[in-house]
């Protein structure tokens, strides 16, 4: 944040008629009685117990936290517009304040706060910040009869949260944060978009990673998954079965994984990958190591992604190569697009029904099943897809404010597609008129594209970069090995990220992160650079080099 919009909001506190900075400096209970635009303090609560039980969680068994530092805890709720209440919590640590605030973004439909990221920039010094996006639950249902939930969780939610959470704390500190960042994957990686996209003064620096952010045509691929594996007249029974999606990765892994130069079970770069799931295709009879006809046809609709039936113009890119069956954890029980394709609640309907239901058309018995791939598409985007998308490219008012981005995804995703992170950049560097255009797009935003790694984490590749994402925590908290340090260097003292340091752990004991052991390091490679292996000991990323990748 620069010095003048410090200054402005150090006035804006003290004509809210706040505590004057020596009282408030130490006052959490204090707290309760500012007087917030649009806003109101429901608790202001020392904490120093060192434990910290989750009081808010819905639909699952509240967590407990230990290892907390002191801090002042201040939940509250604000309410821009009628029939809007977004309910959001800030955390200032007692001592060693970093003059940082960091607000971490949310998963999927879900209202929980990420309390265990809050916890992690609390550990850091820096104040922490979530949103529960002004709702409650998971289910898409949430914005029957409350219109006004769908602007919360589309964009406003995070808005009005930071800008409440930045008065609280300068309230308490008597003086703003230096600076404010925005870290989240999936629907958190969607929300640091629209911020830089509708409000760009809100955060100097955002980590958006698997954004998910042509949010109505990631709805539509759940609903093409489905549609292309199953025959007519029968939902329940798909032609694809979930058993035989690793297979298919195997098959994958096995034909490309040397493309980089090393054999160690990822596909570097499925773009490289000449893979043709053709050559399973059963010789006889089906069997659980080959692929029907009309399997192999559902696997290359999967790959292809939806299209508009009326130009064949696609919808939203296909799901990569390598990403069928991946297992983001060793005991993972839906691998790949098995967790995916279908209702896990009602396997005979595809996932996110309720969106089109209630968010488009507003009507419980829409029939999904005579869905138009063509005037359907175009009620969509009339109706919701600008309120909710976050896919304009124009962030010249994010850039020229000084802000800087990291973006990431998984190659291997089975949720959101891995090309979807690589059309929003090349969108955003199209609107460069530079003569090198990607040069100039990375003075602000930079893309790094994570060998295999499934959603936001997990998967057979080196996926232990960054503190401020879930289960991402890297061995070493410095500017190589954690992106959220980059973030910091780069904002801070202008220092561009090249080449960061993923990592992959074996063996490692739920809880004890001291015992994690290394299997191996790659470097990760800002878009559009890919690794190479150099020479040298293949556990060790000094061994590999990013390099452009070969013309295709």
């Amino acid at each position: 944040m620069g010095a003048l919009k410090r200054s402005l909001l150090a006035g804006l506190v003290l004509l809210a008629g706040l505590p004057s900075a020596a009282r408030a400096a130490q006052d959490c209970a204090g707290l309760a009685g500012l007087s917030l635009d649009g806003a109101r303090i429901t608790l202001a609560q020392d904490m120093t117990d060192g434990v910290f039980l989750e009081d808010t969680a819905v639909e699952r068994a509240p967590r407990t936290y230990t290892g907390m530092p002191d801090f002042c805890r201040v939940r509250g709720v604000a309410t821009p517009v009628p029939g809007s209440a977004v309910e959001f919590e800030v955390w200032l640590p007692h001592r060693d304040w970093t003059r940082r605030l960091h607000m971490v973004g949310n998963g999927a439909y879900a209202s929980n706060l990420h309390y265990a990221l809050m916890r992690g920039r609390l550990l850091q010094g820096d104040v922490a910040v979530a949103t529960d996006t002004g709702h409650k639950g998971s289910e898409l249902t949430f914005v029957i009869g409350k219109p006004e939930s769908i602007v919360d969780y589309a964009h406003r939610a995070v808005h009005v949260s930071v800008v409440a959470a930045k008065a609280v704390t300068a309230a308490y500190y008597g003086g703003p944060a230096d600076y404010a960042y925005f870290s989240g994957c999936s629907t958190g990686g969607y929300q640091g978009l629209s911020e830089a996209q509708r409000y760009p003064d809100d955060f100097d620096g955002i980590i958006a990673g698997a954004p998910g952010n042509n949010r109505t045509n990631l709805n539509l691929a759940f609903l093409w998954q489905f549609k292309v594996n199953r025959r007519p007249g029968d939902d329940r029974t798909p032609i694809l079965p979930q058993e035989k999606l690793p297979m298919i990765t195997r098959a994958a892994v096995k034909a490309c994984d040397g493309l980089d130069g090393v054999a160690d079970g990822v596909i570097n770069d499925p773009g490289q990958c000449g893979f043709d799931v053709g050559t399973l295709q059963c010789r006889a009879a089906d069997g659980p190591d080959c692929l029907t006809a009309e399997q192999v046809r559902a696997v290359r609709l999967m790959y292809q992604g939806p299209v508009d039936a009326r130009t064949g113009k696609p919808l939203y890119p296909g799901y990569p190569v390598g990403s069928e069956g991946i297992m983001a954890k060793a005991d993972d029980k839906h691998p790949g697009w098995s967790a995916y394709w279908a209702n896990p609640k009602k396997p005979d309907e595809p996932l996110r029904l309720d969106f089109f239901r209630y968010w488009v058309f507003n009507d419980p018995d829409w029939n999904w099943k005579a869905f138009n791939w063509g005037s359907d598409i175009d009620a969509i985007n009339d109706r919701i897809a600008a309120t909710f998308n976050a896919t304009n490219p124009d962030l010249d008012r994010f850039r020229a404010g000084g802000g800087k981005m990291i973006m990431f995804m998984g190659w291997q995703d089975p949720v959101g597609a891995a090309g979807e992170a690589v059309n929003y950049y090349e969108d955003v560097a199209a609107r460069s008129t530079a003569a090198d255009r990607h040069q100039d797009t990375q003075s602000f935003l930079r893309l790094y594209m994570v060998p295999g790694m499934a959603h936001c984490a997990g998967g057979p590749g080196a996926t232990a970069f960054s503190t401020a994402t879930r289960d991402s925590e890297p061995p070493v908290i410095d500017a190589r090995h954690d992106m959220a340090k980059a973030l910091q260097e780069w904002v801070e003292k202008g220092k561009a990220p090249e080449d960061l340091i993923a990592t992959r752990f074996e063996g490692e004991v739920e809880g004890e992160k001291a015992k994690r052991r290394i299997a191996f390091q790659r470097p990760l490679c800002v878009y559009p650079k890919i690794i190479r292996y150099q020479g040298g000991p293949t556990e060790k990323a000094e061994s590999f080099a990013c390099v452009a990748p070969e013309p295709k």
